[in-house]
């Protein structure tokens, strides 16, 4: 992967994944450094990619990693209205609404994991459960699990 190819690559899913790490250490300036990590790691790691189709899949997954390591250095959680000024560049907010949902609900690091890849990434369970090494019984226990999670906390069922 040349770095013209690497850029492109990590330009088109810099908000998904500063979503996916927003959502793990729930601090806007820990998530930004999450990816920060994350990036500079796979930039020095690119050769140990060996499929470039599974590029993206590959930097969630590292950012997730940072962001949980991240998140365990500092244990802090700051209120949800502190993540509105994070998003002043950009019209679209559906990214921040999901993450105020998540945050509410009360889900597990794997639930989370889950809904992300789903809902901000659009991969299928199956995908999902290939990504995370678990069976697609498992994953799809949890991601029913997960919904069920946000649906009692919302009053719909």
């Amino acid at each position: 992967m040349t770095k013209d190819e690497f850029a492109a690559a990590v330009s088109g899913s810099e908000k998904k994944l500063y979503y996916a790490a927003l959502s793990v250490t729930a601090d806007t300036e820990d998530a930004r450094d999450a990816v920060a990590d994350a990036v500079a790691y796979a930039w020095e790691h690119r050769d140990e990619l060996r499929d470039d189709n599974k590029f993206d899949a590959w930097l969630l997954r590292i950012t997730y990693s940072r962001a949980k390591m991240i998140r365990r250095k500092n244990k802090k959680h700051e209120d949800i209205a502190d993540y509105e000024n994070a998003f002043s560049y950009d019209d679209d907010t559906s990214g921040i609404e999901f993450f105020d949902i998540l945050s509410r609900a009360d889900l597990n690091d794997a639930e989370r994991r889950i809904l992300t890849l789903r809902f901000l990434y659009g991969y299928t369970l199956p995908e999902i459960a290939k990504m995370t090494g678990k069976t697609e019984g498992q994953t799809k226990m949890k991601y029913y699990r997960a919904l069920r999670k946000m649906a009692d906390m919302k009053g719909l069922i």
